[in-house]
């Protein structure tokens, strides 16, 4: 098992959500400009909808387990 340290373990779920949602963006907005989509675009677009929506669910799913985890249940207040 491969040992990350923390900043980029932390950093990973955010970095996949800026990714997704500028690609996502910038094909939406280069689309308008161009004034069509194509499929290239129009697939950039969908995988950048989904780097954000993994990225979002990642940083969810981190949040329910810390929040659940026995150590901050047992920690002191």
């Amino acid at each position: 098992m491969s040992w990350t340290p923390q900043r980029l373990y932390e950093l990973k779920p955010w970095a996949f959500m800026g990714a997704g949602a500028l690609l996502g963006i910038g094909m939406m907005l280069w689309s308008l400009w161009a004034g069509l989509w194509t499929v290239w675009r129009g697939l950039l677009c969908l995988g950048g909808v989904g780097l954000t929506v993994v990225g979002g669910a990642t940083l969810q799913m981190r949040q329910d387990y810390r929040a659940k985890s026995k150590w901050r249940r047992d920690a002191p207040p």
